[in-house]
């Protein structure tokens, strides 16, 4: 073939640009929809910012509002925000394959490839199966879920009302969207035991992986042990989820806006449902805007570790997080090898992990930067922003008495900018990079060793 016909013959899509793709039709379909008369509570339409910003939200299952979701919202709208949670949460592509074999398509390798990327799965042998079985675990968790939450609800708010709440939390809390159909958010559920046990159950659950949650599923059928993988994502889920809960509750304690109003039982509770959601769901059952600077630093951290790799969680992974701590303990030691549970982890997958943290780290401490100057706001809220965006987490300080995040007193262009971090937050750093750099050819060409001096 000639040389010039090679170069006018168009580059196919790369799995990750793929991905990026179905992510960006969810978002502009969803603010078509939010942009409609009916979509509003009033018969008005919102404004088309406020209708992206919300749309990237649900998709991206972050959970920041610039519009009151209960109120601002008709219930078409509030359907609409309920679709594209769960279509976020679960990736276009995961639902395109699903229809696919229900149709008695054939899935393209290229199709696969992609849904490995969009549900990190780890090769594409085994992704259809492992697709249906995600479709599955979420359809038995959800309706759990909502039966739990629809029948309490059902007491106070009628049988209609309370399904519809039900299924709302439970789907927002399954995929670690954050949303409510409350304006004080979950608050007013503080003297709830049940409601809050049953949406950090769904949040853990969500937080997980569905690799880990399959996994688990599988052992007790096929006597198999856990994965490294799954080893280390549920120790890890542990450590931060006792962790958050001991550290939140004893700074906070004493804080009468907060835990020190609560009896002793009901705020380890809400100490703990705050521990579950602040790492990925962004529910809240303590004012968020009154805790005091020490736990909000808490919650940053935990909010930029995130959930597992393959969930519906955002943040640089837990997996991620292990990796990069078990190779600075090697470094420490003199050690070569890094080795996690009796299991060596390759330098590549080192190298990934100190990458996407990296990335993760100047990208939100760039926009902080930048909503500081444009925005005017304090730093630790601005910060706190930020780092939820990126973590699709969803929780805010707020502003005054305002049920909106922090996001919506912001400007026009800085709620563009927090869309944007949202959208990058839930394709993940590493994802956005391959998708816009070509992948170096391999050389047989090696330069001569050099030393730099380190520290």
């Amino acid at each position: 073939m000639p040389p010039e016909a090679k170069s006018t013959r168009p580059r196919a899509l790369t799995p990750p640009q793929l991905l990026i793709l179905s992510f960006l039709g969810l978002v502009v379909t969803g603010t078509l929809l939010l942009s409609l008369p009916w979509a509003g509570s009033t018969g008005t339409r919102i404004a088309w910012y406020d209708a992206l910003f919300t749309a990237t939200s649900a998709v991206c299952v972050t959970g920041l509002i610039v519009v009151d979701t209960s109120l601002d919202l008709s219930l078409f709208g509030q359907v609409v925000v309920l679709l594209l949670i769960q279509a976020g949460g679960l990736g276009y592509m995961t639902f395109s394959t699903l229809v696919g074999v229900a149709l008695g398509r054939r899935i393209t390798l290229q199709e696969r490839q992609t849904l490995v990327e969009g549900l990190n799965a780890f090769s594409p042998e085994e992704v259809v199966r492992f697709a249906l079985g995600v479709f599955r675990v979420t359809v038995i968790f959800e309706v759990v879920g909502a039966t739990v939450l629809g029948a309490w609800w059902a007491g106070t708010h009628g049988l209609a009302r309370g399904a519809w709440l039900g299924v709302f939390h439970a789907v927002s809390a399954f995929n670690n969207a954050g949303f409510s159909l409350f304006s004080d958010n979950l608050v007013g559920a503080t003297n709830q035991p049940l409601v809050l046990i049953t949406v950090s159950v769904l949040v853990i659950l969500g937080g997980l992986g569905f690799f880990t949650i399959l996994e688990l599923g599988s052992i007790r059928r096929r006597a198999l042990r856990l994965s490294l993988h799954s080893q280390l994502v549920i120790v890890a889920t542990g450590i931060l989820l006792v962790g958050g809960t001991i550290a939140i509750y004893f700074l906070e304690r004493r804080n009468p806006a907060t835990l020190g109003a609560l009896p002793m039982g009901q705020a380890w509770v809400a100490a703990w449902f705050q521990s579950v959601v602040t790492r990925t769901a962004g529910f809240n059952s303590i004012a968020i805007g009154a805790c005091r600077p020490s736990a909000l630093f808490v919650m940053i951290i935990l909010m930029f570790i995130g959930a597992a790799p393959g969930s519906t969680g955002g943040g640089v992974k837990v997996s991620t997080v292990g990796v990069i701590l078990a190779a600075l303990w090697a470094t420490a030691r003199g050690e070569s090898d890094v080795v996690i549970f009796r299991r060596r982890i390759p330098p590549e997958q080192i190298a990934r992990a100190f990458l996407i943290c990296l990335v993760a780290f100047l990208a939100v401490n760039a926009l902080a930067a930048v909503l500081l100057a444009r925005e005017g706001r304090q730093l630790l809220p601005t910060l706190f922003e930020v780092v939820s965006a990126f973590g699709t987490v969803g929780m805010s300080t707020g502003e005054g008495a305002s049920p909106l995040s922090l996001s919506g007193h912001f400007s026009v262009s800085g709620r563009l900018l927090i869309s944007a971090m949202m959208f990058a937050g839930r394709i993940g750093p590493l994802t956005l990079l391959m998708a816009v750099a070509r992948r170096g050819e391999s050389s047989r060409l090696r330069y001569p060793e050099g030393k730099v001096l380190i520290g």
